[in-house]
């Protein structure tokens, strides 16, 4: 019997529709979706939309249970499974108390998935629950609600199009999301509008910039702060805006008096002029459009610059009003699907602060006691590990032994504990478990998405899960009850679930299942009522103490390591198009692989000759962590004295762990020192 499913793409935040055309529960094509037009996509998709099931189809997709013996992985049922990972667990907590217990949700999960994922970890009584977030927007979700009182995006993608300027830092929209930015970004320009990058590299993005800066990696903050120091001592700011709703401006401004844009050339490598002109067109050339994304937040000074940011976004009074946008695009297609329901080490579900008032509110909702000491955040709890502190850990669709910074020392953390993995496929993290728990994916199952525009859709199951692959939440709740807390956690649906999360999220309290199976286009978060939704946030003012936005003082903060002798070369990272996070899934899709089948070293033409480098050669990339061999792209899209690498080929593995951003906890991943040669071919 074929069907024509409605369903979410589950690669970015965009949040595109499309349909899967299902045949007895097997995917044979994808149909566009036109017939939601107030869906962001509007029926366009990506390469990666285009081949968006194909990796549901591999053959090393995981079909059943394994419990590792004697050092190798046995096929076993569910229930022995559930059994053995429940005694471990219990074992851990009668010895060494719950917060030897840690669970990791991810941005590839339901909504559903990540609510049980955190309830589990508080009902068995620890803080220690994380995801990946942390590693890429948690800078900016620090500096905007400190600033604005929230992180959210402000405003629908159609205020994108009435924009006249258009200010993109560390994110490249057309090459990562070309859908985003050929739906929204391109008209916007084809009406006008005038567009600055920020960006180490000359991305696609970059083409078509009016202005483009090209800061070494790591030293964006110094662009900030002297854009700061130009738009206020030229009086350039909005005045109205800053007397009205906004709080320090005069603290701010002090703050910024010594970052000239001459100190910012000499620390950056861009010009004094182009911050000038960038910093002049931001402030006058009318409502602007502000978005960046992990170049600015993926940095040991990431908070920093965010707030910058926030700042140059409030001081020009470019939000609380239609026809402006800022915010970040994650790579994640549901990270907002473990933020709002707390997959936090010090956060509750809303998200609201882990303290004793909300504490005290969900012990009532849920019936158990909520531990209220903070938990470990991502980076800690590996330390934890490796020094025995942390004994056993869930980690549900994450691959840290990929992707976190000095990986190296992961996998040395990870060979110390009791690990459980709940994923879909065997990665470099599924090596060290003793626990592998086959999920189903993304289309194998119906759940909740959060885009990062706000917008809460229904996704449905339109593929049978292969072998024994259950939902995340399905095991989880398997695993409540095996561990004796079940009585909290009677759910037989997602809709059980959602209904519970419409109670505990007073913003998601009218996205209910009735709404959402309805209505697929869904609504814009906060939708506090079953016929309300709120598409652009702060137009009548900011949730902070004062209902004004908090401008806060800013300082130059080093990047966590620089190049010297020894290590001469700037390293950055970047996104392609046709990959996702560590590949697990894109590297399966035979239409991806093909286009874009390995890494490679961008360099440019004067370092390269300095190092008798050819185009196509063997070049091996070393830092103090470790060193990669991969081809050299020679060429001027980077800057000299700089080089970049797709980021999907494990060049975490590179990265520095111990340099870790004061408020976000976020490590340095994209700028670390390194030195390359040539790679001699015996």
């Amino acid at each position: 019997m074929e069907e024509l499913v409605p369903v979410v793409c589950p690669w970015c935040s965009v949040g595109c529709r499309l349909y899967i055309v299902s045949v007895n529960g097997h995917p044979r094509k994808i149909e566009w979706d036109y017939d939601h037009p107030n869906t962001p996509n509007r029926g366009k998709l990506c390469p990666k939309g285009v081949a968006s099931y194909q990796f549901t189809i591999s053959p090393d997709r995981l079909k059943k249970p394994l419990i590792k013996r004697n050092g190798k992985f046995e096929e076993v049922s569910w229930e022995e499974a559930i059994r053995y990972v429940a005694q471990k667990f219990k074992e851990i907590i009668e010895e060494d108390g719950p917060e030897a217990l840690a669970f990791l949700g991810s941005e590839r999960c339901s909504l559903e998935d990540n609510y049980v994922l955190q309830k589990l970890a508080r009902a068995l009584g620890t803080n220690n629950v994380e995801f990946a977030g942390r590693l890429c927007q948690s800078s900016n979700f620090v500096a905007r609600s400190k600033v604005f009182g929230s992180p959210a995006q402000t405003n629908p993608f159609d205020d994108i199009v009435k924009s006249k300027v258009i200010l993109v830092w560390g994110y490249n929209p057309a090459e990562t999301n070309p859908v985003l930015f050929g739906q929204y970004f391109e008209k916007a320009l084809d009406n006008g509008a005038k567009m600055i990058v920020v960006d180490p590299i000359k991305t696609k993005t970059a083409k078509f910039a009016d202005i483009h800066l090209q800061p070494y990696p790591g030293t964006d903050l110094a662009v900030a702060l002297a854009m700061l120091n130009h738009i206020i001592k030229n009086e350039l700011y909005d005045k109205k805006f800053v007397e009205e709703r906004t709080d320090n401006f005069e603290e701010l401004a002090k703050s910024v008096e010594e970052y000239t844009p001459e100190w910012a050339e000499k620390v950056s490598g861009v010009p004094a002029e182009m911050i000038k002109r960038a910093a002049e067109l931001l402030a006058t050339g009318g409502n602007a459009t502000i978005v960046l994304n992990e170049g600015v937040n993926q940095h040991a000074n990431g908070t920093m610059t965010a707030l910058a940011i926030a700042n140059l976004i409030a001081i020009t009074g470019n939000i609380g009003k239609e026809g402006v946008f800022s915010g970040v695009i994650p790579g994640a297609h549901c990270g907002l699907c473990a933020a709002v329901p707390g997959v936090n080490c010090a956060q509750l579900p809303g998200p609201v602060p882990l303290n004793e008032e909300n504490a005290k509110k969900f012990s009532e909702l849920w019936g158990f006691d909520v531990p209220r000491k903070p938990g470990l955040h991502y980076q800690a709890i590996f330390k934890a590990m490796a020094e025995g502190k942390v004994k056993g850990i869930f980690i549900m669709g994450q691959n840290p032994a990929r992707s976190l910074a000095n990986s190296s020392l992961i996998e040395e953390a990870l060979e110390k504990a009791f690990v459980v993995v709940s994923d879909i496929f065997p990665t470099e993290t599924t090596k060290f478990a003793d626990v592998i728990l086959p999920a189903a994916s993304w289309y194998e199952k119906t759940g909740t998405v959060i885009t990062q525009n706000r917008r809460v859709m229904r996704s449905f199951k339109a593929i049978k899960p292969p072998g024994e692959a259950k939902p995340d939440w399905e095991i989880l709740v398997m695993l409540a009850r095996e561990l004796g807390v079940g009585e909290y956690f009677n759910y037989s649906s997602v809709d059980d679930i959602l209904r519970e999360i419409n109670r505990a999220i007073p913003a998601l309290k009218g996205a209910t299942p009735e709404r959402l199976n309805s209505n697929l286009e869904g609504c814009f978060y906060p939708c506090p009522d079953e016929e309300s939704e709120t598409p652009r946030l702060f137009l009548k003012g900011f949730p902070t103490k004062t209902g004004r936005a908090q401008l806060t003082p800013v300082k130059w903060v080093q990047p966590g390591e620089v190049p010297d002798e020894e290590y001469p070369l700037w390293l950055t990272n970047f996104r392609q198009v046709g990959h996702f996070h560590t590949g697990t899934m894109s590297m399966r899709s035979k239409s991806l692989i093909k286009r874009w089948p390995e890494s490679f070293l961008m360099i440019n033409p004067e370092d390269a000759k300095a190092l008798g480098i050819r185009d196509g050669d063997r070049v091996r990339v070393e830092t103090r962590r470790g060193s990669l061999v991969v081809r050299a792209m020679v060429t001027d899209r980077i800057r000299k004295g700089v080089v970049a690498m797709p980021w999907h080929w494990g060049v975490n593995f590179l990265t520095k762990d111990d340099a870790i951003d004061e408020f976000s906890k976020m490590p340095e991943l994209k700028a670390v020192a390194c030195r390359v040669t040539k790679e001699v071919v015996e």
